[in-house]
């Protein structure tokens, strides 16, 4: 088991993965070529265009925004890789977050358009506060005012984007998979320092301070830790050598935009620039947010701001002085598990429902303090919640393991940073790569002493205390049956993961 806390401390960590190439050229059997074939990954990106009508509302917030013209393209980009007789895709999207009941639909629409287990099919956000607010209590209601003063019909919404996004979806997976071409992958994790802050404090007076601004002199320290990982895994065609597409993945917020116009924020930048400095036009760079739920980009110690371009271009430029150190990832080693739990969720009563109900109806006139509105949203959830899963909310944990050294965990939810660096800690792998809001919508998973300390992110969960330490446990449960038995010698026999085309 790997000490994270000291490898964090390294400035740079670089993965050393084995090759799996030991026969001869020369004695190679026609049996050996097919399974040499079998055993190489092969390695498909697909984009497509899920940018709503102008006049949509915005997401990122507790109060409606309607969006305007201009800003960026908003993508849905899919990665799938096969090896022998596994195959997993990993759908990334410019969205806010990605609720259950329609990411369920688009992953049994894409198994049948292509034949991978909708188990081995992850489709995450990449939390971009301008992407559009299209599911969830705040949309819910806005989206009735509008229906009853507009005669049945709500003029933000001039299509049905939830059938959109299930469509697309499922053929930008159904594209990737016809795209795919032999490809090597390789893994680095350089560290970027100084980009990330939590952004929850102890005050001198000893209460808990969330956002507190800048140069607050009633600040005392950070309330929690960051992650300055950024694990980067790039796919080549293995003919030409030329890069095709990557995952990156950072545990920090994309709330940094947050104009009227549609906006990708900084992981947009990341893909223009990462095009530029690997000169592929075309290159396909898929972004996961890390556990982020307590992180975002402010510096409370400065005046100074971040910009989204300007921390897209930053990353890029830590990646692209990391490449030369990368190693490649073993051939023959593909396998995807993954695990539903339920979490408790505190009951709600009817009369506490129809207060925050009607708290949110009249939310423009009510001027209700911010964590009041926080909770009508919660307790609304909430209720939601037992009416629906009898208070008990299933969760999906699923792990891809890329090979003996290296495996990808995604979790729902904004998950607490400390919730990602435990599942690291814990793993058997020598690289855990941990990836949030992933088949889920967009609520906090705080750890147990965060519920203790108080404030937004404890308010904003639905779920009872432990939540974030059940997926930790979950995790860990799935690395573990992931993890092979020995590092030397005769390979072991693999999990048997679901079979695909």
């Amino acid at each position: 088991m790997r000490n994270y806390a000291a490898s964090v401390k390294t400035s740079l960590l670089v993965i050393t993965l084995a090759g799996s190439a030991l026969i001869s050229p020369a004695a190679e059997t026609n049996a050996n070529r097919t399974t040499a074939q079998m055993s190489e990954f092969q390695a498909g990106f697909a984009t497509a265009d899920i940018t709503p009508p102008v006049g949509w509302r915005r997401a990122g917030g507790y109060h409606e925004v309607v969006s305007a013209a201009g800003g960026d393209p908003l993508c849905a980009k899919a990665m799938v890789l096969s090896q022998g007789g596994t195959t997993v895709a990993f759908v990334g999207n410019d969205l806010c977050s990605v609720p259950r009941e329609i990411t369920d639909r688009a992953r049994k629409l894409a198994s049948a358009k292509t034949g991978i287990p909708a188990a081995n099919i992850v489709i995450t956000a990449t939390h971009t506060h301008g992407g559009p607010e299209y599911y969830g209590p705040l949309r819910d209601f806005l989206h009735a005012r509008a229906m009853k003063e507009n005669g049945g019909k709500d003029p933000c919404e001039p299509l049905d984007y939830h059938a959109l996004l299930v469509e697309c979806w499922a053929e930008v997976i159904a594209k990737a998979h016809a795209a795919r071409v032999p490809a090597k992958l390789s893994v680095v994790v350089p560290q970027q320092n100084g980009m990330a802050f939590n952004r929850r404090f102890l005050m001198k007076d000893g209460s808990t301070g969330w956002n507190p601004g800048k140069l607050n002199p009633n600040i005392a320290r950070p309330l929690g830790p960051t992650d300055p990982d950024l694990p980067f895994v790039l796919a080549r065609d293995a003919a030409t050598g030329k890069p095709i597409g990557s995952l990156t993945v950072f545990a920090m917020h994309s709330a940094i935009y947050g104009g009227k116009p549609f906006g990708a924020c900084y992981p947009g930048h990341l893909q223009a620039q990462l095009r530029r400095q690997l000169g592929a036009p075309g290159f396909v760079s898929l972004f996961g947010e890390g556990c982020a739920g307590d992180v975002n980009h402010v510096d409370v110690s400065t005046k100074a701001s971040q910009d989204s371009e300007t921390v897209g271009a930053k990353l890029a430029a830590t990646i692209h002085e990391a490449l030369p150190l990368a190693r490649a990832v073993a051939d023959g080693q593909l396998a995807m598990r993954s695990v539903t739990i339920r979490s408790p969720v505190p009951p709600v009563t009817e009369a506490e429902c129809a207060a925050a109900r009607q708290l949110m109806e009249n939310l423009d006139r009510s001027k209700a303090p911010f964590l009041t509105v926080v909770d009508a949203w919660t307790r609304i959830l909430r209720h939601e919640f037992w009416q629906k899963h009898g208070g008990k909310l299933p969760q999906e944990v699923q792990a891809i393991r890329l090979d003996r050294d290296t495996t990808i965990v995604t979790l729902p939810h904004e998950i607490f940073v400390e919730l990602g660096m435990a599942i690291k800690s814990a793993s058997p792998f020598r690289t855990t790569i941990v990836v949030s809001l992933a088949n889920d919508m967009d609520f906090y998973i705080p750890t147990r002493r965060a519920f203790e300390e108080g404030n937004y992110e404890p308010t904003a969960c639905p779920l009872a205390p432990g939540c974030g330490e059940r997926l930790v446990q979950a995790a860990t449960k799935l690395l573990n049956e992931l993890k092979p038995a020995s590092q030397s010698g005769s390979r072991p026999s693999a999990p048997r993961p679901a079979k695909s085309p």
